[in-house]
């Protein structure tokens, strides 16, 4: 006759093995095969919820798109940029900073970078060395309002913050650059601007005054009949 001890010891044993013949029945169901038998829906509100297609019309809203604007006012968040150095180039008294912000690093890295974007984005009107006469102001006799000479002494005590506020908003007929640019690329391009006038005081250019490229008068017309 079996001990208590025994028929309990019986009794998990047999629970086991029911509870895997009964996993083992489960798994055996989940083949993956296509079935034309509609599915079993647990949570219908899941599975039939309202929603949208992206662009699609609605009725609901007056204007009848479906895609909505943020709410005035949102921000997404870690892009309420209070930092005013790194995204303003100012500090909080409002002035312009005259250094680094405290996560960009001053490296031989961040000058290359610099190198690089200034050459994409400002070579074509600045060139390369900075003094204003790029290829783009070759074309069609010149800019009305030529570009800035980078060299010039006005701007050799300019702070680090203007070139980088300059990137952002453009200044006089140049176009701001906040959306081609992130943030590190217009410091590292600052910093590279910083670089190029120092190399361009060894070189005498802070002397230099910028030559004005005016853009040219039209041709007039030849008259008909006359030399083509």
């Amino acid at each position: 006759m079996a001990t208590p001890k025994h028929q309990k010891h019986l009794l998990r044993t047999l629970s086991m093995g029911l509870a895997g013949l009964a996993l083992t029945a489960g798994l055996s169901g989940c083949r993956g095969n296509r079935s034309e038998a509609p599915p079993v829906h647990i949570i219908w509100n899941m599975d039939f919820q309202p929603r949208f297609e992206a662009q699609e019309r609605s009725d609901f809203y007056a204007d009848h798109r479906s895609s909505r604007l943020p709410v005035e006012g949102t921000v997404a968040r870690g892009q309420l940029k209070t930092d005013r150095h790194l995204h303003e180039g100012r500090g909080f008294d409002g002035l312009l900073v005259d250094t680094l912000p405290k996560q960009i690093e001053l490296s031989a890295e961040l000058i290359d970078r610099g190198e690089e974007r200034f050459n994409i984005y400002c070579a074509p009107c600045h060139d390369q060395s900075g003094r204003g006469h790029g290829p783009a102001t070759l074309r069609g006799g010149g800019f009305k309002v030529p570009p800035a000479d980078l060299h010039k002494s006005a701007l050799q005590p300019v702070p680090l913050g203007y070139f980088y506020e300059v990137i952002k908003n453009g200044k006089g007929t140049m176009l701001p650059y906040a959306a081609q640019i992130p943030v590190e690329d217009r410091w590292a391009i600052a910093a590279w601007v910083r670089t190029l006038q120092v190399h361009g005081r060894t070189q005498g250019w802070d002397k230099v005054e910028p030559v004005a490229t005016a853009a040219a008068d039209p041709v007039a017309p030849a008259p008909e009949g006359g030399p083509k």
